[in-house]
């Protein structure tokens, strides 16, 4: 009886959609076929990973590489690969090994659009492969190969049944880069790997103007600005034409901070961070500065601007002093915002740990600062009867923090759009570690870039990873709501979301009070509450029909650019099925980027010439020998007898053919993705440079560190004032001034 082999497509798709760890979309595990004849005892099965449903149109359920067709039953749609005659399997073919015959389907399913796996369908005696640990779910795809061994004695097997309808839409090419197999590295990428500790020296600044002036030769769009003093390179600023892109459709608020200790001369890394319609940080834009002068900021943000053109509605920064005077100069037409965050952490280095431990001030504080809701002339009567309560009036830190109020508070951003994306720095601190795992403070500024490049690459394929699980997914409609339809319709996949609990929130937690007509607008009353049913908030809604004009005294749709539940308890109310069009923002769309976007390149990429293609097919060949005889004592001796024979050639004809340093060279220029080494120096790396923010163990240590390394000592109780606190009984200021005033 012949052995039977079943490879069938992978059904399966990754449920971890937003992790940070790209997820491989087409994955298929090489251990399924790397296996010896006698280990094929049964049926096994090969698979491709897809979505169990799909929310596309008609128009976008055909995919470029399928033709969509009806079931047998017609009750379902199948996707059915368009692919080259050369490469479509047929029944009763017969190969001369089952590894001849899986290579053969993985090219196809290459070709058609989707992963391939086996497994074990033919068991007997439950002792096959355990189960998958995979967090996939399954469509139950039908499409599969199923091959037969013709005898005992041969390895020969032939195709006995093929079925080649899918039930869900193939990969198109420009998801494919997802794949197990196309994540590889090749051989171009390992050998700059082992190569790339090579240093240049003083070429290293001229290597890279020089490689960035190529980029803005050859990409359409490309910006690249630099700055010299006395031959010595002292600032750079880039942007692609995604980054342009980018810009003009989420450039509404921005943010940027300095990173250090990303090369080994010390210059600043500034990224600047948008945030784009899935509401993840993206990169619009980035430089590199010898220094942090008021100068160095200007020239950034002139070359930032002369880029992009158009002033950014907000600009959020810390309290750089530095940057502070370059933003005022370089962008009067926006609103600057300083990070709440880096302000409220020098509370404890401005009062006593004292005061903050045994009042509430640090509370009311708190409440106060971040209330969205208060208005400007509330917050200031507020504060100067908290400052007044508890004696800090004459306190600088205070008072100067109250001067500059217009730039922190959330009050005085009360009517500006979409003001509450970012009140901190956070995101630019989390693109600035983001950047930081791909370098080091040794690096050269070469290799610097090509770790910037990496980096984009991530966060980029994470973009479109982003785009692709929108297009595709399914939503649960948990309320019979044509708003929450309307709304999966128009939204992306993590806006939808925040748009589904705001429409939730309205039908469980939202009541109308009062209904009034005033001047044509219909005046609402509503009362939220919470789950416990306790009075939480009241808001008047206003909404002017047929316009459908509508507008909350919450303000969420101002901050946010998403309508709040109060307006959607009114719109249910008045049997509005549909978001008005209006208050869709594009920048919160399915459609806010264009899909050719993606297919666009932002880095220098050289075609691979034959000699490359040549030595990846050479080095995969030896890893596959080397994958399968790692069994075989016998067999990985015979293939490294033969790996000597070959050895002994390669010994000679080197010695015969000495290798020039031209071909070395070369292979650098390649490597590097330069036009050449330059020959003569006209642009100088800075010396190593000392920032604010290249700390040592030797470094000052702040006022703020300082304080908060004391609130965190161990207190004791003091017997002068029976407090548990920082000080004794001798240094108690409190029996002190008790035996003053008794004196």
């Amino acid at each position: 009886m012949s052995d039977c082999f079943d490879y069938s497509s992978d059904d399966t798709e990754d449920d971890d959609q937003y992790g940070e760890e790209d997820v491989n979309c087409n994955e298929y595990d090489d251990d399924d076929f790397y296996k010896s004849d006698d280990q094929f005892d049964g049926r096994n099965q090969i698979s491709d990973y897809a979505s169990e449903g799909t929310n596309r149109t008609d128009s976008e359920e055909e995919s470029f590489n399928s033709n969509v067709v009806d079931s047998p039953g017609g009750k379902t749609k199948l996707w059915k690969p368009i692919v080259p005659k050369d490469f479509m399997p047929d029944v009763d073919a017969i190969y001369q090994s089952l590894e001849e015959a899986v290579e053969m389907y993985k090219l196809y399913a290459d070709k058609a659009g989707f992963g391939v796996r086996s497994t074990d369908t033919l068991d007997p005696e439950g002792s096959g492969r355990n189960k998958r640990n995979s967090n996939f779910k399954i469509t139950d795809c039908k499409a599969l190969i199923k091959f037969e061994r013709l005898h005992m004695q041969t390895n020969a097997c032939k195709i006995y049944e093929f079925e080649e309808n899918h039930n869900h839409p193939l990969e198109t090419k420009e998801e494919r880069r997802y794949s197990k197999r196309a994540r590889r590295l090749s051989y171009k990428d390992k050998e700059f790997i082992k190569e790339g500790g090579k240093h240049y020296g003083d070429k290293d600044a001229q290597l890279v103007v020089d490689k960035m002036n190529m980029r803005k030769d050859e990409f359409h769009n490309y910006t690249f600005e630099y700055k010299c003093v006395d031959s010595v390179l002292n600032a750079m600023f880039w942007a692609d034409e995604t980054d342009k892109l980018y810009y003009k459709e989420f450039g509404d608020v921005i943010s940027f901070d300095a990173t250090f200790r990303t090369n080994k001369y010390g210059m600043i890394f500034v990224p600047f961070t948008a945030i784009d319609n899935h509401k993840r940080s993206i990169n619009i834009g980035a430089g590199l500065l010898s220094n942090e002068s008021i100068e160095s900021y200007r020239w950034l943000l002139e070359a930032f601007l002369k880029a992009h053109v158009k002033h950014p509605q907000l600009v959020l920064t810390d309290q750089d002093p530095a940057i502070l005077q370059a933003v005022e100069a370089i962008f009067p037409n926006s609103n600057h915002r300083l990070c709440m965050w880096h302000i409220m952490k020098k509370l404890q280095a401005k009062v006593s740990a004292d005061f903050l431990k045994n009042t509430d001030f640090r509370k009311r504080f708190t409440k106060l600062v971040w209330n969205v809701y208060i208005e400007p002339e509330v917050f200031e009567s507020r504060w100067k009867l908290l400052m007044r309560k508890f004696k800090l009036l004459d306190k600088r830190w205070f008072k100067d923090m109250y001067r500059d109020r217009k730039l922190w508070i959330p009050a005085y951003f009360k009517d500006m759009s979409l003001h509450g994306l970012m009140k901190t720095t956070s995101r630019s601190e989390s693109v600035n570690s983001f950047f930081n795992k791909y370098s080091n403070c040794g690096n050269l500024l070469i290799y610097f870039m090509m770790n910037y490049d990496t980096a984009i690459g991530k966060q980029r394929n994470a973009q479109q990873k982003l785009e692709h699980d929108t297009k595709n997914a399914k939503h649960e409609m948990t309320l019979p709501s044509g708003l929450l339809e309307h709304a999966a319709a128009v939204y992306t996949k993590k806006i939808f979301y925040e748009v589904k609990k705001e429409i939730f929130k309205a039908a469980w937690y939202c009541s109308i009070d009062s209904v009034e007509k005033i001047d044509g607008w219909q005046v609402v009353m509503i009362t939220q509450t919470d789950k416990s049913k306790q009075l939480k908030i009241k808001c008047k809604v206003e909404l002017k029909l047929p316009e459908k004009e509508v507008k909350c005294s919450c303000n969420h749709f101002i901050r946010t650019g998403i309508l709040c539940r109060h307006i959607f308890a009114v719109l249910k109310n008045n049997h509005i099925e549909e978001i008005p069009e209006q208050y869709i923002l594009r920048r919160w769309s399915r459609d806010a980027i264009s899909s050719h976007l993606f297919a666009m390149k932002h880095v220098a990429m050289e075609i691979e010439d034959d000699t490359f293609k040549l030595l990846t097919e050479a080095y995969n060949n030896i890893e596959y020998c080397l994958d399968h005889f790692k069994r075989s004592k016998e067999k990985l001796l015979e293939f490294v007898e033969k790996t000597r024979t070959l050895k002994r050639a390669a010994i000679e004809f080197a010695s015969s053919n000495q290798t020039s340093s031209d071909n070395d060279e070369e292979e650098i220029i390649r490597m590097l993705g330069i036009r050449s080494i330059p020959d003569e120096i006209n642009i100088h790396p800075p010396a190593s440079i000392r920032t604010k923010g290249s700390g040592t163990k030797k470094r000052m240590v702040s006022a703020i560190e300082k304080a908060v390394a004391a609130a965190k000592k161990k207190t004791r109780m003091c017997t002068g004032c029976n407090q548990y606190v920082n000080h004794n009984w001798r240094t108690c200021k409190v029996r002190l001034a008790r035996e003053s005033k008794a004196a």
